[in-house]
């Protein structure tokens, strides 16, 4: 049977556990001096060998020859045992389904009998911030004083889930993600070891996209080896290993930045369209997009590529890319937003082209379009206590959508925006399309859903595509009109009586 490429290469001893050399020789000294700790708390990103290394030490802990080697041995009979998970004294815990305090009480009845064999028994709990605050209070005691045979190694990428109570009781390790060479040169080591041929820049671009996490490298690494190696192809390039994750490949990346930079739309729009005929995870080629910038950013503020983790030539041509740091800064917080944005769209090419059109045409969203005369003190009748001011005036729309904005609000894909726009009102002045909303946070989220809402509203109302969509907070008094003529704006107390008895739909007397 067919063994994952992760699971084949897990490290099984100190001396192939990658990157994490301060952690190692912690261990190997604890195991050499006898210093142990009765319960370990090993925290850190996914596929940083957290698992792997509790596994390691177990068997160490077990293993008569691990005081004079500082690591298993891997050949006595006790380390065999446990490689073949076979052994009584490992015993590994998936916190993520056994989470309860029923599984801490059975736990705490099982640490009482000794080892079947070796000296220790190893309780090894992965995703241990999946249990649930009666099972850490269950565990609290026998972590804290359990018995002399019992160690205790928690697994978690969450440490701040835990309680403090139960990070006092530990030794805590934190794991950090693996560095790019040290990945590439160890990926290497493993593809000569299985006398497989690949590129150099495609395992880089792996570490890359794995993000530090040892397991994601294998695991693309394992598709690349399943689709690409053959009788015909022996040999894995960069180009494959780019349109199995459907990403665009780098010479990509520079034009179309160039493009965005040079504002020159067409070029900008033509390598989108390549792209999406090619097949490529736009998502990802926006992902891609932001780091791009972020590396051109740093470029321009660094003069070694060690911070970069790329080659002297590549780092020279980020920086004949280099821009104004504020107008890259503003482009990185442009893309980023659109991420943010990207999962209410339907259409993601769409909506790619459209933030494209923006950045290289100078389009400005209208955000502060002129309002509405607004009155900042409205004097009060004397007379009358606890009366709100008007805080707002509207003019008379020109152009009312009428009932036809329920009928748009309708035909909306986007639920979200369907239900909030509902609660608003349209109108429709020149060249502006004013949406009155009922407060200023409503406003904020309607901002986000712009790109989606505009091209809808324009297509609905046929409406010139100039047109500027404006929201702003709708007038409490609609009923209340104060302009230049009336004298030093007052608001009369038969106004302020009118209005008051249409909104709670009852007369209104006041004292004098």
């Amino acid at each position: 049977m067919y063994t994952a490429l992760y699971r084949k290469k897990r490290p099984k001893d100190f001396g192939s556990v990658i990157g994490q050399k301060a952690i190692v020789a912690t261990l190997k000294n604890q195991l050499s001096m006898q210093r142990i700790s009765h319960a370990y708390l090993f925290s850190g990103t996914r596929g940083t060998g957290k698992t792997s290394t509790a596994k390691i030490f177990a068997r160490a802990l077990n293993c008569p020859q691990s005081q004079e080697l500082g690591e298993p041995c891997n050949v006595c009979e006790t380390c065999q045992d446990i490689l073949a998970e076979r052994s009584l004294n490992v015993i590994e815990i998936d916190a993520a389904s056994n989470n309860g305090v029923d599984n801490i009480r059975e736990l705490r009845e099982e640490v009482k009998y000794p080892p079947s064999s070796g000296t220790h028994k190893v309780y090894i709990i992965d995703e241990a911030h999946m249990l649930t605050v009666a099972a850490f209070n269950a565990l609290l005691k026998t972590l804290e004083e359990p018995p002399q045979h019992v160690i205790f190694i928690l697994a978690t990428t969450d440490p701040q889930k835990l309680p403090a109570t139960i990070l006092s009781r530990c030794q805590r390790y934190d794991f950090k993600r693996i560095s790019k060479i040290d990945m590439v040169e160890t990926l290497l080591d493993y593809m000569k070891a299985d006398n497989v041929a690949i590129e150099t820049p495609a395992l880089e671009y792996i570490a890359s996209v794995s993000d530090g996490a040892m397991r994601d490298a294998l695991s693309i690494l394992d598709q690349c080896l399943s689709l690409y190696i053959n009788a015909e192809n022996t040999t894995i390039t960069l180009q494959q290993v780019q349109n199995l994750l459907g990403a665009v490949d780098q010479a990509s990346l520079f034009a179309y930045t160039n493009a965005l930079f040079n504002k020159d739309t067409q070029a900008a729009l033509e390598i989108i369209a390549k792209a999406f005929t090619e097949g490529r995870d736009l998502s990802r080629m926006i992902s891609d997009i932001i780091q791009h910038l972020r590396n051109i950013l740093v470029a321009s503020q660094i003069t070694t590529s060690d911070i970069l983790d790329c080659s002297a030539e590549t780092l020279q041509l980020y920086k004949n890319q280099a821009q104004n740091p504020l107008q890259l800064i503003s482009y990185i917080k442009e893309f980023s937003e659109f991420q943010n944005q990207l999962r209410f769209l339907p259409q993601e090419r769409l909506a790619l082209e459209v933030c494209t059109i923006k950045l290289t045409s100078n389009i400005q969203e209208i955000q502060n379009i002129q309002k509405p005369q607004t009155v900042q003190t409205v004097q009060k009748p004397q007379n009358i206590p606890n009366v709100q001011t008007a805080q707002t005036v509207a003019t008379s729309p020109t152009t009312t959508a009428g009932n036809d904005w329920q009928t748009f609000c309708n035909q909306l894909t986007d639920t979200a925006s369907k239900v909030m726009l509902k609660k608003c009102t349209f109108e429709i002045k020149e060249n502006y399309a004013y949406i009155y909303v009922e407060s200023e946070e409503r406003i904020q989220t309607l901002q986000m859903r712009k790109d989606f809402i505009k091209p809808s509203l324009l297509e609905y109302y046929n409406l010139p595509q100039e047109t500027a969509i404006v929201f702003t907070v709708q007038n409490v008094y609609n009923n209340t009109t104060i302009n230049e003529n009336t004298e030093n704006n007052e608001i009369t107390i038969n106004d302020l009586k009118t209005d008051l008895t249409q909104k709670i739909k009852m007369p209104i007397t006041y004292e004098k």
